[in-house]
Order: C-alpha cells, then sequence, then structure tokens
C-alpha cells in the first residue's frame, strides 16, 4: 500500500509481523521488528488483527473494558474441546459476541475495509496440546482467509 493510501485513514500498530496478503508466513509477535521500527496496518488487515484480539482476549481480563473479549479461549482452556464439531460449535457461539463489539466500534468514518461483515470458521482441528482454526474474515468490500494455530499448553 503506498503512503499516499493511508491519507485521511486511521492506522493501527500491527501486532502481528511478518504477514503478508498471499503465501503462508509465521507470524511474530512483536510491536517493533529486527530493524528496531515498529509497523502500521489499515484495512483488511487491520479489521483482522483487531477481530484476532478480540477473539483471544478473555472477556474481563480488560479493566476499563469488562466486556471486551470472548469466552473463545477460557472454553478451549477447560479441556472440553475434542471434536472438530465442538470447536465449530465453540467459535459460532462466541461470533456473536464478537461480531457485535466489532461493530459497535464503528462509525461513519470507518473505511468500508475496516468495518466488520462476518467470519466464518472453514475448517478446524482439533489435536492433544492445540486447535487451528481456518478463518474466512469479510468486511464490506473485502475478503481474507487465515489460519490461526492456538496452543492450549502453556
Amino acid at each position: 500500500m503506498a503512503v499516499s493510501d493511508y491519507s485521511g485513514r486511521t492506522i493501527d500498530v500491527l501486532a502481528f509481523q511478518g504477514g503478508t496478503a498471499i503465501g503462508e508466513v509465521e507470524l511474530d509477535r512483536t510491536l517493533v521488528g529486527d530493524t528496531g521500527e515498529g509497523e502500521i496496518t489499515t484495512g483488511i488487515q487491520k479489521l483482522a488483527q483487531k477481530w484476532l484480539i478480540t477473539l483471544l482476549t478473555e472477556k474481563g481480563t480488560v479493566k476499563y473494558k469488562p466486556t471486551f473479549g470472548t469466552t473463545f479461549m477460557s472454553e478451549l482452556q477447560m479441556g472440553n474441546i475434542s471434536t472438530d464439531q465442538n470447536l465449530f460449535a465453540v467459535f459460532n457461539a462466541n461470533e456473536f459476541d464478537l461480531k457485535s463489539q466489532l461493530l459497535e466500534d464503528e462509525d461513519a468514518t470507518t473505511p468500508t475495509d475496516e468495518q466488520y461483515k462476518e467470519s466464518i470458521l472453514t475448517s478446524a482441528t482439533v489435536i492433544p496440546g492445540y486447535v487451528n482454526i481456518t478463518v474466512t474474515l469479510a468486511s464490506q468490500s473485502s475478503t481474507a482467509e487465515f489460519i490461526v494455530p492456538i496452543p492450549l499448553v502453556v
């Protein structure tokens, strides 16, 4: 994206470094890369980052935003997810809450590629110690698919 594309847009710090629009890349959870410079994000990547952070944040753990986050990780860590079907059910139950939080953050100035439309769990794998989900995320004007491996053992 060219510098001029950021004109008049809000940006966010890129929390997951190394992602590209195409191909498989292992993301690095860091705010500053090896060069000592942070990166920014906007558009569908900004929406995907916001979506993922909201999904993985346990509801009630953000001091001044007690309703922020979902129960997704809590449910995974309880160990009650033994099949791919269980994982689909837990995801779908949390997607409604996730959607309402993302829509609540939008206003008339939010660009269409950052406006949440839907997220669909397209595949899920449950393996002892971790789950792997593939999600298709749609904004009002674009779509992205990404894989999220989630370790359950710390």
